[in-house]
């Protein structure tokens, strides 16, 4: 990730009613201006900010001269300055929140002087919008179709290959089961590529083609996917780049089907027409250059010989003056313009033009992300023409670039001449007068139709005299397409797809959420899963869609992005209240930046298969190229650009191809859903910082995620936040470069334990955080931990997932085991600086309240992008993988304290060392009323005194200092009931004796999973208890690896699981915070592991606990562990056990029994094993009596106890409930690769 140098974005958040506070900004932190800074302001406005236009004045500027230096550096970059600052204003919206979004520069040229300014005040000005306008927007948002006309009757898709006249004959119609030609009626408008605003759309739900009878079967005029539009005196193609087939639906109904209508043509004008503006393209897609945006270049590689030549056959062209338009593009690198490359053109050896393509500047800053210049040349093409033309193009270049081209376009004129069975034609000459078109070659089967809108074909009737065939229209504005046909002729034929069930997404309204999904049946049953859970958990309206059906009904069933936003937009509009409105859009399947799968990475792959990617049109320069998922939830209206847009739902994104992936994400999501996992890690967040900047001479990644921690450890009751700051630790050299590895064992370490949130700042790729590799690929593979993170990285493509290769983040997500819930992350290249606003914007949301609730993910997201402005759409790059319906779980009940160490007083109690503090409590609902029924446990951390902190500035750019409590004195647990609680906790010795004030962070959690959070910071910690009784010895200890009664030197598996129990009357020391006090475990002398964090008291004792450890791969052999624990006066104990590891190890499958036999609507079957802490590869088969397989179950998994658990519900694999009666059920496990363990039982099903 890169930080642009010469942006400094100061981001101030206040609202319209504090515009007339003055704002002054902090220059102290601009060094030197490099060139401009940008002021950015986002003015938060009320609820009707719709009734007004906005705009801002810069009022009472205080001006101050700038530095000389600064003076020079402007000069030198030949900026030009206005005299007075000049403020950009737009509004972004998303659903019914909107901000004012000012941006402007803060340097000025006055008289002659370069100035800044050091303080100013805004004035907002607010303009009524008129009535009339007000309303006429209303209507055109509720103007929808209340039923498809695919809900009733049956239909055959067909598909088409290009523009033109198509015949389906009798034949044809009668293999597809129609009958009657006469009752034959034909929906949709074709495969052009969906225009981004909802006023362009050529009609709603699909129209009916008009058909003509006549001859074999019936003729209509089809779209294909790709279109022509008028810009200037010349036309450019539009290439649907989702899909290259179109597609029309085939009924039949007893009412009359829709007929050309007829407009007379048969009058005169004096502008008589025998040309018409022709066009023809050579364009061949096959490669990407940045594997990114929306074109795609020709196979040849101008490598391998700098000229080409194309071939063009143009019938009945003129000698009238043409236009050649041609887009190549290079990959060439140097020094400034040292790079630029020329490409000359020539059209049947007449030289046209040459053209630069300009090079990648070296010494760009985004030199790295640029891959390729992009020159057009657009040139007249005069002199004698042929019917065949060849166009060569000659890349001047020196040895070993790279070329290609993108396309090549040819406008010509050409005769009005019929020499086929169709010719489709325009004439600009037509616009704005009364025209004549004089057609030659026709004969008595020749008709005009008009095909300017799909909604409205006609066909005009003209004049045939001889062989010509005459028609006139009246003046319009409108440049009119027509199609002359001869009727007689032979035309090409339809394939047909097959029948199309019934459906009606039309009549859908009050949806909360819809989840899209590739056409796969396995898929389709996942997201079902999902969509349950929502209804049962979250009385959410959830509806479950296929991709095709979205196109049948909102793009004539051919493949378009934008059908999925319309789609939404539909689903907005229906609602009659903010309450029914859709809110959540989940994209459940992967998707390409091909979105036809045409290029060699992807040919592969099935388009089918995956769902649509939404691609900026720039294709060579990833600092332009956004790649976005919040297109899809731009609804509520225009926007006026698509960088500015804020979508106005929450989106989200399983990137899933196969069914274990899907499933897998599903059920991690239900496990979230119903917070199955809940426990005292929801308090704890992490913030990563890595040691370089965007321009890598300052600290601020670092500095940024240590504010962020500090935010959340200052403001959020009950929240930790936790610094990983890579400067803090030892910087190592390896084999691929240099390294943290202790950061990065720190931050696996924390995963495993389990966070609410991780966030990282910094630099990053597709397979890791950091050059120095704080987090890979294979790490986030190996994670195994059910307490599962929202993931946010304020850093370049970590989740680029229109990819072929996946990338890290999406493995996070993807990870079966362990892993992400959800990850917010960018696809492509963004920017530090609003990085930072977004980031912080996030944090904010994810924690505060709205109306006194949480705010699911997606809301979070969409409300943080909100009021990021100024950053040219580099929030669009920021995607949500994972479900935008699910609620963040952590604690939202509080917990209150009543008592620290007895009843409160004026003054501040002190927590000694060697001291036993009691504290009492009580647990308050989020509307802050007694929990009388919440009955659970409570998880004390104490904290020491704040503690300043300095990173280690290995790299000499500064260190980052902060305060915060860093060092815990005691975690345990003890009981909640009725809303109530008190426990007590032994103080160590090892305190920071600095009389300053500690922290008692309190999580709670009851049967029910409600969660409750909150701290307690009243007491100092400082001094020594009178009376410190000791027993001068150290814990009891009893060490076994795998199970209790594991013998000395007995035979393991080669990743162990490691238990200590322990004991001692003064408490058990489980912070380590004296030199060599922690839970330490050593391998053969060599190898230490600290288990602090491993360790789990016993409910309500502060005397007793156990280590759970999973030991990393061992080799096979002999070895000997030494565990040592101390008590919190400082006495350690030691134990040592002896053990041998044999590779392969058979797993112990102790027993096998169910949780209900007779059975009657589930059961649980219960594996008892020695293999906690492992990953199990489980088998469970439920078999007749003749062996027959009726249910069989294979997963993976890790308990941490000896017993792992496996859900059914009593039905075959075909979804049938098995009868009652006696069954057998096997079960089987392996590790690794280690031989079977089986073993069998029967079970008893009863009658429902």
């Amino acid at each position: 990730m890169y930080r642009v140098l010469y942006i400094l974005i100061l981001f101030i958040v206040f609202p319209v009613s504090a515009q007339d506070r003055f704002i002054t900004l902090d220059w102290q932190k601009l060094p030197a201006v490099q060139t401009l800074p940008e002021i950015s302001e986002s003015i938060p406005l009320s609820d009707d900010f719709y009734l007004n236009n906005y705009d801002v004045k810069i009022e009472f500027p205080e001006f101050v001269d700038l530095a000389p230096e600064a003076v020079v550096e402007l000069i030198a970059k030949g900026v030009t300055l206005p005299d007075y600052p000049q403020a950009e204003v737009s509004v972004a919206t998303s659903a019914d929140k909107a901000s004012l979004n000012v941006r402007f520069v803060p340097v000025v040229y006055r008289k002659g002087i370069y100035q800044r300014i050091n303080s100013f005040k805004l004035s907002v000005i607010s303009t009524p919008i008129s009535v009339t306008t007000l309303a006429a927007t209303r209507a055109a948002t509720l103007a929808t179709t209340e039923n498809s006309v695919l809900s009733s009757g049956r239909f055959v898709k067909i598909r088409v290959s290009d523009t033109g006249v198509y015949r389906i004959t009798q034949a044809e119609l009668r293999k597809m089961g129609f009958s009657n030609p006469d009752k034959v009626r034909i929906y949709g408008y074709g495969g052009y590529l969906l225009s981004e605003k909802f006023s362009e759309h050529p009609a709603d739900d699909l129209p009916e083609v008009p058909l003509y009878r006549g001859g074999d079967g019936v003729l209509f005029y089809a779209r294909g996917t790709l279109h022509w539009k008028k810009t200037g005196d010349t036309f450019v193609r539009i290439k649907n780049f989702y899909s290259d087939d179109a597609y029309y639906f085939l009924t039949e109904s007893d009412e009359k089907p829709a007929e050309f209508p007829v407009e007379d043509g048969t009058g005169s004008s004096s502008n008589i027409i025998e040309t018409f503006d022709a066009y023809a393209l050579h364009e061949t897609d096959a490669y990407s250059w940045a594997a990114s945006g929306r074109e795609l270049y020709d196979s040849y590689d101008y490598v391998v010989g700098n000229s080409q030549s194309y071939s063009f056959t143009l019938p009945n062209i003129t000698d009238e003056s043409g236009r050649i338009r041609v887009v190549f593009t290079a990959k060439s690198l140097g020094a400034g313009s040292s790079g630029n490359t020329t490409m000359t053109v020539a059209i049947d050896g007449q030289n046209i033009g040459t053209q630069v393509i300009p090079g990648i500047n070296s010494n760009s800053v985004n030199a790295h992300y640029i891959k390729a210049g992009e020159g057009t040349l657009d040139q007249l093409w005069t002199g004698d023409k042929s019917e065949s033309v060849t166009v060569k193009l000659t890349h001047n270049r020196a040895s070993g670039i790279s070329g290609r081209l993108n396309y090549i376009i040819l406008n010509y004129k050409q005769r009005l001449q019929m020499n086929g069975g169709a010719l489709a034609f325009r004439a600009l000459q037509s616009q704005g007068q009364a025209s004549t078109f004089v057609i030659s070659g026709a004969n008595s089967s020749t008709v005009v139709w008009d095909v300017t809108s799909p909604s409205e074909y006609k066909q005009i009737k003209g004049t045939l005299s001889g062989d010509t065939y005459t028609f006139t229209i009246p003046a319009s504005n409108i440049l009119r397409e027509f199609v002359a046909v001869n009727t007689s002729a032979s035309f090409g034929g339809v394939e047909s797809m097959g029948d199309v069930s019934n459906q009606n997404l039309h009549a859908l309204k009050g949806i909360d959420m819809v989840i899209i999904v590739p056409d796969r049946t396995a898929f389709v049953q996942q997201a079902e899963r999902l969509a349950e859970a929502h209804r049962d958990k979250d009385g959410l309206t959830v509806e479950v869609v296929k991709a095709s059906q979205v196109y049948n009904e909102f793009s004539s069933g051919t493949p378009d992005a934008t059908a999925y936003r319309r789609f939404m937009k539909m689903l907005y509009d229906k609602a009659t209240s903010a309450e029914d409105r859709i809110k959540y859009l989940l994209l459940f399947g992967d998707c390409s930046y091909d979105n036809r799968m045409i290029t060699a990475s992807w040919r592969n792959y099935k388009p089918s298969d995956f769902l649509l990617s939404f691609q900026f049109p720039n294709s060579v320069d990833e600092t332009q190229s956004y790649m976005t998922d919040d297109y899809f939830g731009f609804v509520k209206g225009e926007v006026s650009s698509l960088t500015s847009g804020i979508p106005d739902i929450g989106v989200g994104r399983f990137p899933v191809r196969v069914v274990d992936e899907a499933k897998a994400v599903v059920d991690k999501t239900i496990d979230y859903i119903y917070n199955k996992n809940a426990g005292p890690w929801k308090r704890m967040t992490c913030f990563v910082g890595d040691d370089a900047a965007g321009n890598d001479d300052d600290i601020g990644f670092m500095e940024q995620a240590s504010d962020l921690a500090d935010r959340v450890n200052n403001t959020l009751s009950g929240m930790r936040g936790e610094r990983i700051l890579a400067d803090a630790y030892k910087r190592e050299s390896s084999a691929t470069g240099y390294c943290y590895p202790q950061a990065n064992k720190r931050l696996l370490q924390l995963l495993d334990q389990g966070l609410m949130l991780v966030n990282y700042t910094g630099h990053s790729g597709t397979t890791s955080w950091s050059s120095e590799n704080l987090l890979t690929s294979a790490d986030v593979v190996n994670l195994s931990s059910p307490r599962l993170s929202i993931w946010f990285t304020a850093s370049c493509e970590f989740s680029r997932f229109d990819a072929e290769a996946t990338s890290a983040g999406e493995l996070a997500l993807l990870n079966a085991k362990g892993g992400a819930i959800a990850m917010v992350a960018a696809a492509r290249v963004v920017y530090d600086g609003p990085n930072k606003t977004l980031n912080n914007n996030f944090v904010d949301k994810l924690f505060n309240l709205q109306d006194g609730k949480r705010l699911r993910l997606g809301d979070v997201l969409r409300l943080a992008k909100l009021t990021v402005s100024g950053d040219g759409g580099n929030r669009l790059n920021f995607n949500l993988m994972g479900d935008p319906a699910i609620m963040p779980t952590y604690p939202d009940y509080k917990v209150v304290v009543d008592e620290f160490d007895g009843p409160p007083s004026d003054e501040l109690p002190f927590m000694r060392a060697g001291a036993k503090v009691t504290v009492k409590g009580h647990i308050l609902t989020p509307d802050g009323k007694p929990a009388d029924d919440f009955t659970g446990t409570v998880h004390p951390l104490v904290y020491d005194s704040k503690e300043t902190i300095s990173t280690l500035n290995t790299l000499g750019k500064g260190a980052v200092t902060y305060t915060d409590h860093n060092k815990i004195l005691f975690s345990g647990m003890d009981s909640v009931r009725n809303g109530h609680f008190e426990l007590t906790f032994p103080v160590p010795l090892d305190i920071n004796y600095s009389n300053e004030q500690g922290l008692l962070n309190l999580y709670a959690c009851d049967a029910d999973k409600r969660e409750a959070g909150g701290v307690f910071d009243r007491f100092l910690v400082g001094g020594t208890a009178d009376d410190i009784p000791t027993s001068g010895e150290g814990p009891d200890i009893m060490v076994y690896l795998n199970t209790p009664d594991f013998p000395w030197g007995g035979l393991v598996n080669e990743t162990p699981y490691f238990v200590a129990e322990l004991e001692d009357e003064d408490g058990i020391n489980t912070v380590g915070n004296g030199i060599g006090h922690d839970l330490s475990l050593c391998i053969d002398g060599k190898l230490t592991y600290s288990l602090n964090d491993y360790y789990t008291p016993v409910a309500g004792s502060y005397t007793k606990g156990t280590v759970a450890f999973s030991i990393p791969a061992l080799s096979e052999g002999k070895h000997t562990l030494t565990f040592r624990a101390w008590d919190i006066m400082n006495n350690s104990s030691v134990k040592s056990l002896e053990f041998e590891v044999a590779k392969g190890l058979r797993p112990g499958l102790f027993s096998i029994t169910c949780s209900k036999s007779p059975a009657r609507e589930s059961t649980t079957f219960i594996l008892s094993h020695d293999r906690p802490g492992s990953e199990l590869n489980v088998r469970i088969a439920v078999c007749d009596f003749a062996g027959r397989e009726l249910w069989v179950h294979n997963e993976q998994g890790i308990s941490s106890g000896g017993y792992y658990y496996v859900d059914w519900d009593l039905c075959s694999n075909a979804g049938q409930r098995l009868s009652p009666g006696i069954y057998l059920y096997r079960a089987s496990i392996t590790s690794g690769d280690s031989k079977e363990s089986t073993k069998t039982e029967k079970i008893v099903i009863l009658a429902q």
